[in-house]
């Protein structure tokens, strides 16, 4: 592995199990095996790992849809496999939300940072809305972007309730809400 994938590497799983606040320069280049001069040679600043960082939850997040998009047979289908593959995430990690929305809160005062996160909410919303148009092929551009919203929102918003509270039957409702959202939507 090259030195600026180890780096980088070690910096997400650092962000990942710390948080970025608490994530410092020398612990991500003692986990890397680099020096500090190798890192400055790829990133002027730890912000610029945190701007990869955002890119790479977005592109992730947009793998993981696809994939279930791939195996789905309905919007419905869609929802209930996304989220179920969510869920199954979710136990492997000490921080449960959905990493976009936890990253973006730990760094939302930092302005630096806000064209980034629009990013990667962005391509999130864009991800659902090819999601959506593979099953309503036909559906209003204004419909599509409506159901892409609402579908993020009650995910990021059921996460968010099931992080605080651990109860699965948040999740349940989440899911349930999910494709309430998209069945209305779609009968319009």
């Amino acid at each position: 592995m090259k030195p600026k994938e180890k780096i980088l590497e070690s910096s997400f799983a650092l962000f990942r199990e710390k948080g970025f606040q608490a994530t410092g320069i020398a612990e991500i280049l003692e986990r890397a095996g680099a020096y500090k001069k190798t890192l400055y040679d790829h990133f002027k600043s730890k912000d610029d790992i945190g701007f990869e960082y955002l890119n790479y939850l977005s592109e992730q997040q947009r793998i993981v849809m696809l994939k279930v998009l791939g195996k789905a047979n309905d919007m419905s289908d869609f929802i209930d496999k996304w989220v179920n593959f969510i869920v199954r995430n979710q136990r492997n990690t000490s921080r449960k939300d959905c990493p976009i929305a936890l990253f973006s809160g730990e760094i939302s005062h930092l302005n630096q940072f806000d064209s980034y996160r629009n990013r990667a909410v962005q391509h999130v919303l864009e991800t659902v809305e090819i999601c959506i148009l593979k099953f309503e092929p036909n559906l209003r551009s204004d419909l599509v972007k409506s159901l892409s919203y609402e579908l993020y929102m009650s995910y990021l918003g059921g996460l968010r309730l099931y992080a605080l509270t651990k109860d699965r039957k948040v999740i349940e409702r989440m899911k349930s809400q999910m494709i309430h959202s998209a069945q209305r939507l779609v009968k319009v």
